[in-house]
């Protein structure tokens, strides 16, 4: 289970998320839950390609449950590669089976309170770097 899990979710948190996510991408938010968006990694991996495309491999949208699983694991590693804590890290059950949203929408905290800092890339004021 992901380290936040019991955590009450907050959909201010995850709605500024996919504001930011999409802002990077030129793109409105899509219409959903949290988790369905960004469930088969593409989106977290068109966003890291617009933020930092030197640290994803090659990915490819896909309706192959696999595949959509490695590619949630390319986004984790680049957010990683980036600074984002392990323990900040979000596990692929977490988004792919939906077990701990509140821990996606943490790593994607943390990565915006980076890439705040370090590329001067306006963030929503939910993201944090402590």
């Amino acid at each position: 289970m992901g380290r936040h899990f019991g955590q009450p979710r907050n959909a201010a948190d995850e709605q500024h998320a996919l504001q930011w996510i999409f802002s990077i991408l030129g793109e409105p938010v899509p219409q959903g839950r949290f988790e369905d968006i960004l469930r088969d990694g593409t989106v977290l991996c068109r966003f890291m390609n617009k933020i930092r495309p030197d640290l994803l491999p090659k990915f490819s949208p896909s309706d192959q449950p696999a595949k959509q699983r490695e590619n949630i694991g390319f986004f984790t590693q680049a957010a990683q590669a980036m600074g984002v804590q392990g323990t900040d890290i979000f596990q692929t059950i977490d988004l792919y089976e939906q077990k701990d949203p509140v821990s996606v929408a943490n790593c994607l905290s943390r990565l915006g309170g980076i890439v705040s800092s370090s590329f001067l890339i306006s963030c929503p004021g939910i993201f944090r770097t402590e």
